[in-house]
């Protein structure tokens, strides 16, 4: 454990590691001048990055667009906005950091981190810095040792050189920033700073015992075995390096010091000097003063633009189950288009427009009883005009506003072989198309929402296919087998997040088999607020058997033959959306 790293001068030449060429010039192709154009197909070629490395990586997103930093990967759009195309090198740098976090992911670098804070042991809350620093290293070190043998290594060592960077001057004790691009420093360049400061020896002292025994761990044979061992190590490092920092001497700024700046950020202060120098300053001269991430109109444009053609739905389902060990498919979001020639039911029609006009009643006469007149702020009420001169009091206010009783429906229909109907007078496929043809006529002019979608597997991969856009209804081919836990996820996944009511009708003729878990769908709509509810049509005793046992009560529409699905429908219909 005792290798040492060589720590030559600024002045001795770095040897430089893989070709300084551009990488991403030899496959970028899809490049655009036009702003939101570019920045969609440059997030949709890291998404592709990100789904080449692994199923378990979480999905990437600019910066400003709706995704959560603990489920995604966040990309600054800042780093490379203003030149279009995007040059090749800031590509180059965007893939490396894609890679760092993607393999981070696989490697349960979050969990390694959380098990290190919380065992590890902090004297002064300022050592949470140091802590955080040093965890972030010691995972680059070993992920940049895990990918060495790969493509990846290439651009990552490009995004370790731009991380290696500290205003701080050497000769002066180390902060956290400084000692991490320090050991940066020595571990991917194989340098070090002139003038480095003593407090520094004893640190980089311990990271070079430890630098081999790192290096190793990606040898060991499970992702269990690799992430319980960094966390031993890296305690134990983190116990040497809170010991080492503890000795230092504080430094104490003379009571009659004025205006001290230090190269870290940090100011100590007698007259406020400093503000009449930032009052000269042009604001605009400072790049902090521009917002880091996307503005909301251009974010929904880039939004937009990914969503044209087809998404790879891979990574956010591996974020939704949360468990490595499940067995996910590849999964992705298209839309059909072909259009659906079946012409609706009439009477049908007319059935469920009667389910939805008495709902629509429930939900009016439930918005009056809750309006509030006569208060003192709010929106006018011409009734109460009359009022002025008397009191003034002329507003309402609503207590619940109306799209909290809209229901956000989602028909999630098996489309796998056994829909195609062989051997059969009625195809059951067609059958279900009918119905879906009259539901989504009847449900126009209404406040839910409403969407359709096939699912199929092909090539051991989920297809989710939208069949209802614009008010058109399209059709797909029934084939492949049956990724019911898939798909239901994925359908949970794309319905809007601000639906108080959120309902998802899965219609099958048989048994999940293959994909993840049916369970595990359950849960993921239990969780996230969404019902759902499945409708066998047609099933044998094992598949009925198979969805009783799966399901929770109330939750399953058992009928002996498909063409009973609209009534099904009707009923299920009036039973939850008519309950207001």
């Amino acid at each position: 454990m005792s290798t040492k790293i060589a720590t030559s001068k600024k002045s001795s030449p770095v040897k430089k590691e893989g070709s300084p060429k551009e990488f991403s010039r030899y496959w970028r192709k899809n490049c655009s001048r036009h702003e939101a154009t570019e920045l969609a197909a440059a997030l949709a070629a890291m998404r592709k990055v990100a789904g080449h490395i692994g199923i378990n990586v979480k999905p990437v997103y600019w910066q400003g667009m709706p995704a959560s930093a603990s489920n995604s990967i966040i990309l600054n759009p800042a780093d490379i906005r203003g030149t279009y195309p995007i040059p090749f090198q800031k590509i180059d740098l965007m893939v490396g950091k894609v890679v760092r976090e993607a393999f981070g992911c696989i490697e349960w670098g979050e969990w390694v981190g959380e098990q290190v804070k919380q065992r590890a042991s902090l004297p002064t809350e300022e050592m949470k810095d140091y802590l955080n620093s040093f965890i972030s290293t010691v995972e680059d070190l070993y992920i940049s040792e895990l990918v060495r043998p790969t493509v990846w290594h290439l651009y990552l060592s490009k995004y370790w050189r731009s991380l290696i960077k500290s205003e701080r001057d050497p000769s002066l004790p180390p902060n956290a920033a400084s000692l991490a691009s320090v050991w940066r420093e020595i571990m991917f360049l194989h340098t070090s700073p002139d003038n480095l400061h003593y407090y520094y020896d004893d640190l980089i002292k311990v990271l070079q015992e430890y630098f081999e025994t790192i290096k190793e761990l990606k040898n060991l044979s499970t992702s269990a075995e690799r992430r319980e061992r960094r966390v031993e190590i890296y305690l134990e490092m983190w116990t040497r390096i809170c010991s080492i920092i503890g000795e230092w001497e504080e430094f104490v700024f003379a009571p009659d010091a004025v205006n001290i700046e230090l190269d870290d950020g940090n100011t100590i202060k007698k007259p406020d000097l400093r503000l009449k120098k930032q009052e000269k300053r042009n604001p605009g001269d400072n790049m902090e003063d521009k917002p880091a991430g996307l503005d909301e109109e251009l974010a929904a444009e880039v939004s937009f633009k990914l969503e044209e053609g087809e998404s790879d739905l891979t990574q956010h389902m591996s974020v939704a189950v949360e468990d490595p060990r499940a067995k996910a498919m590849n999964t992705i979001f298209t839309r059909a288009m072909a259009k659906c020639n079946l012409r609706a039911n009439q009477s049908q029609v007319e059935r469920l427009k009667r389910i939805f006009q008495t709902q629509k009643s429930i939900v009016k006469r439930a918005r009056i009883k809750n309006v509030i007149r006569g208060v003192d702020m709010g929106k006018i009420d011409a009734h109460r005009l009359y009022r002025v001169p008397l009191d003034g009091k002329i507003f309402r206010r609503r207590d619940i506003i109306g799209s909290d009783y809209a229901w956000s429906i989602s028909i999630v229909a098996d489309a796998s072989a056994s829909m195609a109907g062989k051997g059969t007078i009625h195809r059951p496929w067609t059958v279900a198309e009918q119905t879906f043809v009259s539901l989504t006529e009847a449900a126009k002019g209404f406040l839910n929402h409403l969407e359709v979608f096939g699912y199929q597997e092909k090539s051991n991969q989920c297809n989710l296919i939208q069949l209802y856009r614009d008010g058109e209804l399209y059709t797909i081919t029934p084939a492949g087998k049956t990724p019911t836990g898939q798909a239901i996820i994925a359908a949970a996944m794309l319905m809007k997040k601000n639906e108080k009511k959120k309902l998802i009708i899965h219609i099958t003729d048989g048994a999940a088999n293959c994909g993840i878990n049916v369970v595990e769908a359950l849960e993921y709509c239990k969780k996230n607020g969404i019902n759902l509810i499945t409708i066998g049509c047609g099933c044998n005793v094992q598949t009925k058997q198979f969805l009783l046992e799966r399901y929770p009560r109330g939750a399953v529409y058992l009928m002996d033959d498909i063409r009973h699905l609209s009534e099904g429908l009707e009923i299920l219909f009036r039973d939850r959306l008519l309950k207001n």
